[in-house]
């Protein structure tokens, strides 16, 4: 059981009982250097009271992260927000630390064009603080101007991870509710316990809460399907924005499965336009399977990793999608 937190600034967080004390004295010095450095910069823990003055702040660095996405995130637990204020009262710069286990990740990095020297600053808190939450893995997906800031930090490139968008689909497509014994059901919040226990094989890690906190987000949009034993071999999340449909996560242990979840996603979809996010290389099946059905692909941002290395195409499910906004 970890120990309670207390207090509001930068580092109001506490060391795992398997005693990583290190880590956390490793955090408090990066607290130090921001004080040194930038002496009339107060930065803190995250509350309430900045939500409006983030929305300022994502619109002068042109951020175009869905904000429903930050809320999901924040609201997972152990999931931390740092702010950085300046002398004038307005904030200068923020960035989130999602602890998932054995991975952690670093997201939603914004600094006002004024206190650039705060992103590495603000970069090396959040993976302080995943280490002490027992990450071994820190992953982040960079846009280009970024990366040289992270490359400084220890941060390896992996892969960029390439956005799919169907424009437009066929209105209706005949979908068999079975194929070779896999039957396509509404995923359910039943189906968690069984699903945390699957999806880390594909990961790497606990997802537990962003997967619970996705569904609640998106009640009755997901997808499952079972074999004949009724056993979890795929599984796929929808959202909404505006017309378009966003497909993910969406993880399946075989080409066959993968086409059929796919299939019923789109058909439910009514021939709006669709989007999923591969994280995964060129060599990963779901580069040639949207492709197949007449997704356009550009790469996007670069996944980043510091820490022991990851794979990037697992074996059981495969991790065919996700969205940007998780940032997974």
């Amino acid at each position: 059981m970890n120990k309670k937190r207390s207090g509001k600034t930068l580092l109001a967080f506490t060391a795992r009982e398997d005693n990583e004390v290190e880590k956390t004295t490793a955090a408090q010095n990066v607290l130090r250097a921001v004080t040194e450095t930038d002496s009339g910069v107060r930065v803190s823990q995250m509350g309430d009271a900045d939500l409006d003055r983030i929305l300022e702040l994502r619109s002068i660095v042109r951020w175009s992260a869905d904000p429903r996405a930050f809320d999901l995130l924040r609201g997972v637990r152990d999931a931390r927000w740092a702010v950085a204020e300046a002398p004038d009262g307005d904030l200068a710069g923020m960035v989130g630390a999602v602890p998932l286990g054995d991975i952690g990740v670093l997201c939603h990095l914004a600094v006002h064009q004024g206190y650039r020297g705060l992103g590495v600053l603000l970069s090396s808190w959040a993976v302080a603080y995943l280490r002490s939450r027992g990450a071994k893995t820190i992953r982040l997906y960079s846009t280009l101007r970024a990366e040289a800031l992270y490359r400084s930090l220890g941060f390896e490139e992996v892969t960029p991870r390439t956005v799919y968008r169907l424009e437009e689909g066929p209105l209706r497509l005949r979908v068999p509710d079975r194929v070779y014994g896999h039957r396509v059901e509404t995923l359910t919040f039943g189906d968690l316990p069984e699903l945390y226990g699957v999806d880390p094989w594909s990961y790497g890690a606990d997802r537990s809460a962003l997967l619970f906190a996705t569904l609640r987000l998106h009640p009755g949009r997901g997808l499952v399907i079972r074999d004949s034993t009724g056993r979890i071999k795929g599984y796929l999340i929808r959202s909404a924005r505006g017309r378009a449909t966003r497909i993910g996560p969406f993880l399946a242990s075989t080409p066959d499965v993968a086409h059929l979840l796919l299939a019923h996603a789109l058909s439910a979809a009514g021939g709006t336009p669709a989007q999923v996010t591969v994280p995964g290389p060129a060599g990963c099946h779901a580069h040639s399977l949207l492709q197949e059905f007449g997704f356009g692909g550009t790469e996007d941002r670069m996944r980043m990793e510091l820490g022991e290395k990851t794979t990037t195409c697992r074996t059981g499910l495969i991790h065919y999608g996700t969205t940007p906004y998780l940032a997974t």
